[in-house]
């Protein structure tokens, strides 16, 4: 008899949902009471009153051109009327481009001329307000002009910004938590640090309070190989970057040991000494950085946790607390408002809403490729595609999902969704490889480190950096056959195997036999004593009839 499903319905009848009613209303007036009590003045900053809130606070980080227009149009206060049979044709080109390598080296010169152009929006001085509509109305203000800088920046020919946070409230939150936090951890992904961090974040941070320790957290360390977090180290190191090197993966990866093809459990890199993943030697680092006192009275250090989304803010609080505090989500922009975790009396977490901050980028592409945006958002499948085989070796990929893609000068995004389409059955209605499905799961394991991808530090040459993650199988893998092969035809020639064929050839016994099968079935060896009497046999005799080859039976 099968489980019946729960109703779903609300008490309904006579005086079943009456006390949901009375407790409602009692909270109505509580804070309706609360509200009329409320006096601003005595609040150190009223604009982080505590106000009844209906939704979560959403992410916005890209908008269509009529969205945006809207948005500045509330932002301005302004009021307009739209013109009617007016319309202009806007042709979009779909063409896929690579940038080269002197297409990078010039942008990212380009970038550090205009670095410094690139800020995030601060919070008006408590000096220039006195009530909340004056502070709501600078807000807005300082909001509305920092959107056109960074739209001015973005007219600059050859550059090209990432998408960024367009909701105020949302940087309401991080304002929040900068003015609590004693200490602020910029948490970043390791395969591309200085895409993820934001160095006017540092410097909004100074402005509020100088006292205020800035700490960067390179997450997903057990991805890189130590060679290259050894070069991170160096880099950070030139810049006076207090930076630690963390992974929040709990359980130990399975690696597969292709010499003997036996498992073995063991994290990829996590025995290299940069790395800290023990929780209690995080907790010892972030307290000794905020100067945690021994006293009973001493009030606890606040560290604020701030970065992009689906860097793993929240992975990164829930091993520090040591169990479940917080939501985790492989979709970006899981935590929506702040919250704070008591560590222990020394130790206070602040968790702040992923934003993501403007920053230069080569286009959309690689913001799909570094998890900075939704996969399943995505509408043009071919340019990440394209983006990631220019770097990817093309063994690799097909090494790791065994497939063979025709041999070309230049890899075609199209053969290789095709091929994963094919190889994993995902077919559209229409009978045609669904590519776009095939292109969500390739980029889905880039951002989940199946594939890596991963940015070289500014004095280090991407190709060098890529040598030590993309190494060639197929010319070992092809060795060691050939090797095999000719061990087994003994056509290698050593001192071991010369000693072992003169051993075999001189002093082995060989013993000649005939087999001879009889009436009954009996095989009988020749060259050798034959028991008489009766013989025992152990088993079952199920099958003490069946015939079989007698090079089955005797070996010699």
């Amino acid at each position: 008899m099968t489980k019946r499903r729960a109703s779903n319905k609300k008490p309904t009848g006579l005086n079943k949902s009456l006390g949901n009613s009375l407790s409602n209303d009692r909270e109505k007036v509580r804070k309706s009471h609360r509200r009329a009590k409320y006096d601003g003045e005595e609040i150190e900053n009223p604009a982080f009153k505590e106000v009844e809130v209906n939704h979560y606070i959403d992410s916005v980080t890209d908008e269509t051109s009529l969205e945006e227009f809207l948005a500045k149009a509330e932002l301005a206060g302004t009021e307009f009327t739209a013109e009617k049979q007016q319309f202009k044709i806007i042709e979009k080109n779909s063409a896929v481009v690579i940038p080269t390598r002197v297409d990078y080296r010039n942008n990212l010169e380009l970038q550090r001329q205009n670095e410094f152009r690139l800020r995030i929006p601060r919070r008006p001085a408590k000096e220039l307000w006195d009530s909340m509509d004056e502070l709501t109305k600078l807000e807005n203000d300082a909001f509305l002009q920092w959107r056109s800088d960074l739209s001015e920046l973005q007219e600059v020919d050859g550059l090209a910004l990432t998408p960024f946070e367009r909701n105020p409230d949302m940087w309401r939150e991080l304002w929040r938590v900068v003015e609590k936090s004693d200490v602020i951890v910029q948490i970043v992904d390791a395969r591309n640090p200085l895409l993820f961090r934001s160095k006017d974040l540092d410097n909004y941070v100074k402005e509020v309070d100088p006292a205020k320790q800035i700490l960067l957290l390179a997450n997903k360390a057990d991805l890189l190989k130590p060679e290259q977090l050894l070069m991170w180290k160096e880099y950070f190191d030139s810049e006076n970057i207090n930076v630690i090197f963390w992974s929040a993966l709990d359980e130990q990866m399975e690696t597969i040991d292709e010499e003997n093809g036996q498992q073995e459990i063991s994290p990829p890199s996590t025995s290299n000494d940069l790395i800290v993943t023990n929780r209690e030697e995080l907790i010892k680092r972030l307290k000794s950085v905020g100067h945690a006192s021994d006293e009973i009275s001493a009030k606890p250090v606040m560290v604020g946790m701030v970065g992009y989304p689906n860097v793993g803010k929240s992975s990164t609080i829930n091993k520090i607390a040591g169990g479940k505090k917080v939501s985790v989500s492989s979709t970006p922009g899981k935590t929506r408002h702040f919250q704070t975790i008591n560590i222990d009396k020394q130790l206070c977490l602040c968790d702040c809403p992923g934003l993501v901050m403007p920053s230069f980028s080569f286009g959309r592409s690689e913001m799909f490729l570094n998890g900075t945006l939704p996969i399943d958002q995505m509408r043009d499948h071919f340019s990440p595609t394209s983006l990631l085989l220019s770097r990817v070796p093309v063994h690799v990929i097909e090494h790791m999902y065994s497939i063979m893609l025709p041999e070309m000068e230049k890899p075609s995004a199209v053969n290789l969704l095709n091929s994963l389409a094919f190889m994993r059955g995902f077919m559209a209605s229409s009978g045609i490889p669904d590519c776009s499905r095939a292109a969500r799961m390739l980029l889905k394991d880039v951002v989940n480190g199946k594939l890596i991808w991963a940015a070289a530090p500014p004095h280090i040459d991407q190709e060098h950096f890529d040598s030590y993650l993309y190494v060639d199988k197929r010319t070992k893998e092809i060795g060691r056959v050939q090797m095999e092969k000719l061990a087994k035809l003994q056509l290698l020639e050593s001192e071991s195997i010369q000693g072992g064929k003169f051993d075999v050839q001189f002093f082995d016994e060989v013993v000649g036999a005939a087999h001879v099968k009889d009436s009954k079935n009996l095989v009988r060896n020749l060259g050798s004593a034959v028991p008489s009497g009766p013989t025992e046999s152990n088993g079952k005799k199920h099958f003490k009839g069946k015939k079989d080859k007698i090079r089955r039976i005797y070996n010699d």
